[in-house]
């Protein structure tokens, strides 16, 4: 639009999206708003507009309830561009949004809790936005008002919490902060059990965006070698969780049978395998990740893993699969490093070989990303016909 139009928008228009405004104008400028965040073009005129912001985040505590929820939905999709969700949660006139967020998913009553959790995974996506949130949530004390991790956790485990809300992007919300170290450490504090309590959803078959969280969740903390020792121990022992959806119905002879982790023993015919290629791969890199020591790797090669990826290399249709099934595989096969060299991570890389490294995993994050948004998407049209 050019600087004519735009003037005359923020003049004619934007006064009807004010909560003193009827109720009838308010809901028709809205909606045109609301259309408009469908587009990248649309996303990025509002976010340079002058106020346009701030008047939907004013309309998310309507005292109608459709105008809160159209509010609550170009949020949603607005918070995917990384700048604009940076300036939202750092906007001077709302500088409680993001922990009245928290507050309201955490609510067991909220009429619209599962299209705020969808805001806050959107807008926890980028490393700087995951870390602004991340501060929130560290600096909880104990309260009513507070949206500490436990109380997250809690929410999200607790599946009849609100008989209005599924909370099933509340799992995508921690997989975006666990990209926080001090929340991966939070996350596993060995006195709260905080992890322990994430790791039956890597198989809840209700919904692909919880696994993904889920499994996302535990990816990013296989990152922390000082805690591999304990992840993979009696306390945690998340090698069977990351296996198991990774495994089929093959039958395997007595000796290897009796060496797999007792969860992957004698497993029915008609066990299926996990159906979603970027969970699968993201599976697949958290064992990896886990075999960077020597502990980690003699540990996960006495348990059989590569009868399972075996098995899972003649299955693999899904081409990034298949490579880090792959690189697994060598890593499980190969000869271990001189004394000195246990840790694998602590190896000098080229750079040349870092780059292409880095490049692939920005590449699959990018992937899993637009997967679940695609999801999401179609959860919203669902939502938005129904209503």
């Amino acid at each position: 639009m050019d600087a004519s139009t735009t003037e005359k928008m923020e003049k004619e228009i934007l006064p009807f999206l004010n909560r003193s405004a009827r109720p009838d104008v308010k809901s028709i400028a809205l909606e045109y708003f609301l259309g408009m965040t469908g587009s990248e073009d649309g996303r990025k005129f509002i976010a340079s507009g002058n106020g346009y912001l701030g008047a939907i985040v004013s309309l998310t505590t309507d005292s109608q309830q459709g105008i809160a929820k159209s509010a609550y939905f170009s949020l949603v999709n607005l918070m995917t561009e990384e700048d604009t969700a940076w300036y939202v949660l750092n906007m001077k006139e709302y500088p409680n949004l993001c922990l009245s967020l928290l507050q309201y998913v955490v609510k067991p009553d909220s009429d619209h809790a599962d299209i705020v959790a969808s805001i806050l995974s959107n807008m926890t996506r980028s490393q700087r936005c995951a870390v602004k949130v991340a501060e929130v949530v560290s600096a909880c004390t104990d309260n009513d008002q507070c949206v500490s991790l436990e109380k997250i956790i809690q929410t999200f485990c607790k599946l009849e919490h609100n008989p209005k809300a599924n909370l099933h992007y509340v799992a995508t919300i921690l997989m975006n902060l666990t990209q926080v170290p001090t929340v991966r450490h939070k996350m596993m504090d060995k006195q709260r059990l905080l992890l322990q309590r994430l790791l039956p959803f890597t198989e809840f078959s209700d919904s692909k965006i919880r696994r993904a969280g889920i499994i996302g969740v535990l990816k990013n903390c296989c990152f922390e070698t000082d805690f591999h020792e304990w992840l993979l121990g009696d306390h945690v022992d998340i090698l069977p969780r990351l296996l198991l959806p990774l495994a089929g119905p093959e039958e395997f002879d007595d000796d290897d049978m009796e060496k797999l982790p007792d969860d992957l023993q004698y497993l029915p015919p008609d066990k299926q395998r996990e159906s979603d290629p970027d969970i699968r791969k993201m599976l697949i890199e958290a064992i990896t990740q886990l075999c960077a020591t020597r502990a980690g790797r003699k540990h996960i090669k006495d348990k059989n893993t590569y009868v399972i990826m075996r098995e899972l290399h003649k299955w693999e249709k899904d081409k990034g699969c298949d490579i880090a099934i792959s690189k697994l595989i060598d890593v499980l096969i190969a000869d271990e490093p001189p004394e000195g060299m246990d840790n694998l991570k602590e190896m000098q890389i080229p750079d040349k070989l870092k780059v292409m490294l880095d490049e692939e995993y920005a590449k699959t994050q990018a992937e899993i990303e637009d997967s679940i948004k695609q999801e999401m998407e179609t959860e919203n049209v669902i939502a938005t016909e129904k209503s």
